[in-house]
């Protein structure tokens, strides 16, 4: 019964410690930013343009390489069905 206990209390202070370290990064500019499209051309091909970054990110220059996937895929004569823009 105390390891049980033990292993509960150590648990609960593992949790508490990793909420406030998170809290505590987001705070200084730590950030997470991830996007997802789906495109689709008159073959019914899909194809998926992702872009994800964690930490410390220039977010102008990963959604500039996002939108240029997009972009050439639409060149292509792909459409856009499924974005986090829609």
């Amino acid at each position: 019964m105390k390891k049980v206990m033990l292993v509960l209390v150590a648990f609960v202070i593992g949790y508490y410690i990793n909420a406030r370290f998170v809290e505590m990064a987001y705070s200084l500019g730590f950030a997470e930013l991830k996007k997802e499209a789906v495109l689709i051309n008159d073959e019914k091909m899909k194809v998926k343009c992702h872009s994800y970054a964690l930490g410390w990110f220039d977010e102008i220059k990963i959604e500039n390489k996002f939108q240029t996937c997009i972009n050439e895929y639409e060149a292509e004569g792909y459409k856009l069905i499924d974005s986090p823009n829609t």
